[in-house]
Protein backbone atom coordinates (compact mmCIF):
# COMPACT_ATOMS: atom_id res chain seq x y z
CA UNK A 1 0.00 0.00 0.00
CA UNK A 2 2.56 2.26 0.93
CA UNK A 3 4.69 2.02 -2.69
CA UNK A 4 1.16 2.57 -4.01
CA UNK A 5 0.35 5.66 -1.71
CA UNK A 6 4.25 7.17 -2.98
CA UNK A 7 3.19 6.49 -7.00
CA UNK A 8 0.22 8.45 -6.44
CA UNK A 9 2.13 11.19 -5.02
CA UNK A 10 4.32 10.97 -7.73
CA UNK A 11 2.09 11.23 -10.38
CA UNK A 12 0.60 14.21 -9.00
CA UNK A 13 3.94 15.58 -8.71
CA UNK A 14 4.93 14.86 -12.39
CA UNK A 15 1.68 16.35 -13.44
CA UNK A 16 1.39 19.75 -11.77
CA UNK A 17 5.20 20.20 -12.54
CA UNK A 18 4.45 20.45 -16.61
CA UNK A 19 2.27 22.95 -16.25
CA UNK A 20 4.71 26.02 -17.14
CA UNK A 21 4.74 29.71 -14.83
CA UNK A 22 1.71 31.86 -15.79
CA UNK A 23 1.78 35.15 -14.36
CA UNK A 24 -2.08 35.50 -15.28
CA UNK A 25 -2.56 33.51 -12.32
CA UNK A 26 -2.39 36.58 -10.23
CA UNK A 27 -4.54 39.00 -12.54
CA UNK A 28 -8.04 39.11 -12.08
CA UNK A 29 -8.67 40.14 -15.95
CA UNK A 30 -8.05 36.43 -16.55
CA UNK A 31 -11.87 34.99 -16.71
CA UNK A 32 -10.21 31.76 -14.70
CA UNK A 33 -8.21 33.65 -12.44
CA UNK A 34 -11.36 35.57 -11.32
CA UNK A 35 -12.96 32.24 -10.76
CA UNK A 36 -10.37 30.64 -8.75
CA UNK A 37 -10.79 34.58 -6.54
CA UNK A 38 -14.75 33.96 -6.10
CA UNK A 39 -13.58 30.47 -4.46
CA UNK A 40 -10.85 32.33 -2.03
CA UNK A 41 -13.32 35.17 -0.99
CA UNK A 42 -15.68 32.30 1.00
CA UNK A 43 -12.72 32.06 2.94
CA UNK A 44 -12.45 36.28 3.65
CA UNK A 45 -15.34 36.79 6.44
CA UNK A 46 -13.51 34.51 9.08
CA UNK A 47 -9.78 35.73 7.97
CA UNK A 48 -10.41 39.39 8.01
CA UNK A 49 -12.28 38.74 11.64
CA UNK A 50 -8.91 36.31 12.87
CA UNK A 51 -6.30 39.14 11.00
CA UNK A 52 -3.68 36.63 10.71
CA UNK A 53 -0.45 37.62 10.10
CA UNK A 54 1.05 34.83 8.65
CA UNK A 55 -0.95 32.01 6.22
CA UNK A 56 0.68 28.63 4.49
CA UNK A 57 -1.30 27.67 1.81
CA UNK A 58 -0.88 24.18 1.11
CA UNK A 59 -0.95 22.15 -2.61
CA UNK A 60 -1.01 26.05 -4.46
CA UNK A 61 0.94 24.93 -7.11
CA UNK A 62 0.93 28.00 -8.88
CA UNK A 63 0.86 30.09 -5.69
CA UNK A 64 -2.75 32.12 -6.89
CA UNK A 65 -3.77 31.67 -3.41
CA UNK A 66 -1.17 32.60 -1.37
CA UNK A 67 -1.21 35.22 -3.56
CA UNK A 68 -4.76 36.56 -3.03
CA UNK A 69 -4.48 36.56 0.72
CA UNK A 70 -1.30 38.57 0.46
CA UNK A 71 -3.15 41.09 -1.59
CA UNK A 72 -6.34 40.93 0.16
CA UNK A 73 -5.60 40.61 3.73
CA UNK A 74 -1.80 42.07 3.32
CA UNK A 75 -0.14 39.16 5.67
CA UNK A 76 2.82 36.93 5.11
CA UNK A 77 1.37 34.09 2.74
CA UNK A 78 3.80 31.35 1.66
CA UNK A 79 2.35 29.26 -0.94
CA UNK A 80 3.57 25.44 -0.91
CA UNK A 81 3.58 21.82 -2.91
CA UNK A 82 5.28 19.26 -3.82
CA UNK A 83 6.73 21.11 -6.78
CA UNK A 84 7.72 24.58 -6.25
CA UNK A 85 8.78 25.16 -10.23
CA UNK A 86 6.07 27.30 -10.65
CA UNK A 87 6.16 28.94 -7.10
CA UNK A 88 10.14 30.09 -7.41
CA UNK A 89 9.19 32.59 -10.38
CA UNK A 90 5.91 33.87 -8.32
CA UNK A 91 8.14 34.85 -5.47
CA UNK A 92 10.45 36.56 -7.22
CA UNK A 93 8.48 38.79 -8.80
CA UNK A 94 7.03 39.81 -5.29
CA UNK A 95 3.46 37.93 -6.20
CA UNK A 96 3.72 35.58 -2.88
CA UNK A 97 6.31 35.93 0.45
CA UNK A 98 7.29 33.03 0.26
CA UNK A 99 7.49 29.18 -0.79
CA UNK A 100 8.19 26.17 0.44
CA UNK A 101 8.26 22.17 -0.86
CA UNK A 102 5.54 20.35 2.09
CA UNK A 103 4.22 16.69 1.79
CA UNK A 104 1.24 17.48 4.08
CA UNK A 105 2.14 14.17 5.71
CA UNK A 106 4.82 15.66 6.81
CA UNK A 107 4.87 19.47 7.05
CA UNK A 108 8.37 20.89 7.64
CA UNK A 109 7.14 23.67 10.29
CA UNK A 110 7.18 23.55 14.32
CA UNK A 111 3.67 23.32 15.86
CA UNK A 112 1.24 26.80 16.27
CA UNK A 113 3.74 28.50 14.02
CA UNK A 114 1.54 29.48 10.73
CA UNK A 115 -1.41 31.68 11.96
CA UNK A 116 -4.16 29.83 9.35
CA UNK A 117 -3.37 26.83 7.07
CA UNK A 118 -5.93 27.03 4.34
CA UNK A 119 -5.58 23.99 1.55
CA UNK A 120 -8.18 25.21 -1.55
CA UNK A 121 -8.98 22.20 -3.99
CA UNK A 122 -5.82 20.10 -2.35
CA UNK A 123 -7.54 17.87 -0.23
CA UNK A 124 -9.06 15.22 -2.44
CA UNK A 125 -5.84 14.73 -3.96
CA UNK A 126 -4.89 13.35 -0.99
CA UNK A 127 -3.87 9.70 -0.93
CA UNK A 128 -4.36 10.11 3.15
CA UNK A 129 -5.95 13.38 3.32
CA UNK A 130 -6.93 12.77 7.25
CA UNK A 131 -3.07 12.70 7.88
CA UNK A 132 -2.81 15.70 5.94
CA UNK A 133 -5.20 17.41 8.03
CA UNK A 134 -4.21 16.53 11.64
CA UNK A 135 -0.97 18.12 10.38
CA UNK A 136 -2.10 21.71 9.31
CA UNK A 137 -3.86 21.27 12.75
CA UNK A 138 -0.46 20.75 14.36
CA UNK A 139 1.10 23.92 12.02
CA UNK A 140 -1.75 26.10 12.38
CA UNK A 141 -1.69 28.64 15.93
CA UNK A 142 -5.78 29.52 15.18
CA UNK A 143 -7.16 27.53 12.84
CA UNK A 144 -7.59 26.09 8.97
CA UNK A 145 -9.41 26.08 6.20
CA UNK A 146 -10.63 24.01 3.17
CA UNK A 147 -11.62 24.70 0.02
CA UNK A 148 -12.92 21.93 -1.47
CA UNK A 149 -15.43 19.43 -3.61
CA UNK A 150 -18.44 18.26 -1.35
CA UNK A 151 -19.37 15.23 -1.60
CA UNK A 152 -22.91 15.74 -2.72
CA UNK A 153 -23.43 11.54 -2.58
CA UNK A 154 -27.10 11.00 -1.08
CA UNK A 155 -27.75 7.34 -2.11
CA UNK A 156 -26.89 3.82 -1.75
CA UNK A 157 -23.55 2.83 -2.05
CA UNK A 158 -23.00 0.75 -5.07
CA UNK A 159 -19.85 -2.15 -5.25
CA UNK A 160 -20.25 -0.69 -9.18
CA UNK A 161 -17.76 2.18 -9.73
CA UNK A 162 -19.29 4.95 -11.28
CA UNK A 163 -17.66 7.54 -13.03
CA UNK A 164 -20.12 10.47 -13.49
CA UNK A 165 -21.88 10.15 -10.09
CA UNK A 166 -20.50 11.23 -6.25
CA UNK A 167 -20.30 7.74 -4.92
CA UNK A 168 -16.58 7.68 -6.62
CA UNK A 169 -14.36 9.45 -9.07
CA UNK A 170 -10.54 9.04 -10.38
CA UNK A 171 -8.57 11.95 -11.45
CA UNK A 172 -6.99 12.21 -15.30
CA UNK A 173 -3.92 10.73 -14.14
CA UNK A 174 -5.57 7.85 -11.99
CA UNK A 175 -5.78 9.51 -8.61
CA UNK A 176 -8.57 9.14 -6.20
CA UNK A 177 -11.04 12.29 -5.76
CA UNK A 178 -11.33 12.45 -1.94
CA UNK A 179 -14.22 14.30 -1.86
CA UNK A 180 -15.07 16.65 1.35
CA UNK A 181 -18.21 15.22 4.13
CA UNK A 182 -18.90 18.01 6.19
CA UNK A 183 -20.05 15.64 8.65
CA UNK A 184 -16.80 13.93 8.44
CA UNK A 185 -15.10 16.93 8.96
CA UNK A 186 -17.34 17.92 12.24
CA UNK A 187 -16.58 14.31 13.71
CA UNK A 188 -12.93 15.14 13.65
CA UNK A 189 -13.23 18.00 15.29
CA UNK A 190 -15.63 16.98 17.87
CA UNK A 191 -13.08 13.97 18.66
CA UNK A 192 -10.35 16.58 18.70
CA UNK A 193 -12.43 18.54 21.01
CA UNK A 194 -11.72 21.25 18.90
CA UNK A 195 -15.10 23.50 19.98
CA UNK A 196 -16.23 25.04 16.71
CA UNK A 197 -16.58 25.36 12.61
CA UNK A 198 -17.42 27.29 10.30
CA UNK A 199 -18.85 26.30 6.76
CA UNK A 200 -20.30 28.13 4.15
CA UNK A 201 -21.61 26.11 0.72
CA UNK A 202 -21.23 27.39 -2.59
CA UNK A 203 -21.09 26.00 -6.20
CA UNK A 204 -18.62 26.19 -9.13
CA UNK A 205 -21.00 25.29 -12.52
CA UNK A 206 -17.57 24.98 -14.39
CA UNK A 207 -17.62 23.89 -18.07
CA UNK A 208 -15.24 22.92 -20.87
CA UNK A 209 -16.74 26.15 -22.82
CA UNK A 210 -15.83 28.31 -19.31
CA UNK A 211 -17.10 31.98 -19.88
CA UNK A 212 -16.77 34.27 -16.52
CA UNK A 213 -20.57 35.90 -17.37
CA UNK A 214 -21.77 33.29 -17.81
CA UNK A 215 -20.46 31.12 -15.21
CA UNK A 216 -21.31 34.01 -12.68
CA UNK A 217 -24.63 33.97 -13.27
CA UNK A 218 -24.89 29.50 -13.14
CA UNK A 219 -23.20 30.33 -9.96
CA UNK A 220 -25.77 32.75 -8.54
CA UNK A 221 -28.62 30.91 -9.30
CA UNK A 222 -27.03 27.66 -7.98
CA UNK A 223 -26.08 29.48 -4.84
CA UNK A 224 -29.83 30.59 -4.24
CA UNK A 225 -31.25 27.16 -4.54
CA UNK A 226 -28.40 25.89 -1.94
CA UNK A 227 -29.40 28.24 0.31
CA UNK A 228 -33.17 27.83 0.01
CA UNK A 229 -32.24 23.71 0.94
CA UNK A 230 -33.30 22.56 -2.73
CA UNK A 231 -30.12 21.67 -4.49
CA UNK A 232 -26.51 20.63 -2.35
CA UNK A 233 -23.33 22.90 -3.00
CA UNK A 234 -20.71 21.00 -4.86
CA UNK A 235 -17.81 23.17 -2.87
CA UNK A 236 -17.69 23.36 0.59
CA UNK A 237 -15.43 25.90 2.88
CA UNK A 238 -15.14 25.06 6.42
CA UNK A 239 -12.98 27.02 8.87
CA UNK A 240 -12.09 25.13 11.56
CA UNK A 241 -11.23 26.81 14.69
CA UNK A 242 -8.22 25.14 16.27
CA UNK A 243 -7.94 28.39 19.31
CA UNK A 244 -10.86 30.04 19.89
CA UNK A 245 -9.53 33.70 19.43
CA UNK A 246 -12.16 35.92 20.74
CA UNK A 247 -13.78 36.39 16.47
CA UNK A 248 -16.82 38.20 17.00
CA UNK A 249 -19.69 36.04 15.28
CA UNK A 250 -22.48 38.83 15.18
CA UNK A 251 -22.31 39.33 11.13
CA UNK A 252 -20.41 35.85 10.73
CA UNK A 253 -23.33 33.79 11.62
CA UNK A 254 -25.39 35.61 7.91
CA UNK A 255 -22.70 34.05 5.94
CA UNK A 256 -21.69 30.64 7.88
CA UNK A 257 -23.56 27.68 9.19
CA UNK A 258 -21.79 27.68 12.66
CA UNK A 259 -21.35 24.53 14.34
CA UNK A 260 -20.20 24.03 17.79
CA UNK A 261 -19.25 20.67 19.42
CA UNK A 262 -21.61 19.12 21.17
CA UNK A 263 -20.91 18.70 24.92
CA UNK A 264 -19.42 15.73 26.80
CA UNK A 265 -22.01 15.16 29.74
CA UNK A 266 -19.08 12.41 31.42
CA UNK A 267 -16.21 15.09 31.94
CA UNK A 268 -17.92 19.19 31.18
Amino acid sequence: MNNSVEKSKERHRTHESREGYWSGAFDSAHDDTKRHFEMLKTALPVLKNINPKSILTIGDNRGRDAHFFKSTLGCHSTASDLDISKLLPAKNDGYISDCLVVDVENIPLEDNSVDVVIAKESFHHWPRPMMGFYEMLRVAKFGIILIEPNDCFNGQVSPQLTTDGYADHYEDVGNYKYQISVREILKSCWSLYIDRAFVKGFNDPYTNNFNFSEWMLEKQKLDELGDNGKRQFNLVTIYVEKNDIGIDTSELENYYTIYTRPKNPFIE
